[in-house]
């Protein structure tokens, strides 16, 4: 199996990735988010005002990891991530509605509905990095 196609089975396979951004002292936040993606993005939703947004707001740069926290410790050896070093930004106009279709995709059209007074975000998936990458673990990178 290729990294790309390791990437895109956990990508597919899971609902969470977290966020890690940096507030305006330098202070590192993680949160869990809802994602969704397609080939070239994974999007979320957020509040304006919660803090990794209002982090983002200051500072584009993100760190994403994507794995299966339902996995038990004794299947270690399995676990399979995603880490994205990446930069991300507030969606509005046709890429809002590229995002909403994007959820729609992986939630339903309900979800959707229900928290649209959210505002949707996104993060370029950018390379893989091949010399760092392995079967369990794909790196991308800015590109």
């Amino acid at each position: 199996m290729t990294h790309e196609q390791i990437a895109r089975e956990v990508l597919s396979a899971n609902t969470y990735m977290t966020l890690a951004t940096v507030n305006t002292d330098g202070q590192p936040w993680g949160t869990p988010v809802h994602f969704a993606h397609d080939e070239q993005y994974v999007y979320w939703m957020s509040e304006l005002t919660a803090q990794h947004s209002q982090n983002l707001a200051a500072n584009d740069k993100l760190f994403v990891t994507v794995f299966d926290a339902g996995q038990s410790v004794s299947e270690l050896a399995q676990r399979r991530c995603v880490y994205i070093q990446t930069r991300g930004e507030q969606v509005s106009g046709d890429d809002e509605l590229a995002a909403r279709e994007v959820f729609a995709d992986k939630f339903g059209d309900e979800d959707n509905r229900r928290v649209s007074e959210w505002q949707y975000y996104r993060a370029k998936l950018g390379k893989i990095d091949e010399t760092k990458s392995d079967e369990q673990r794909v790196y991308f990178n800015e590109s």
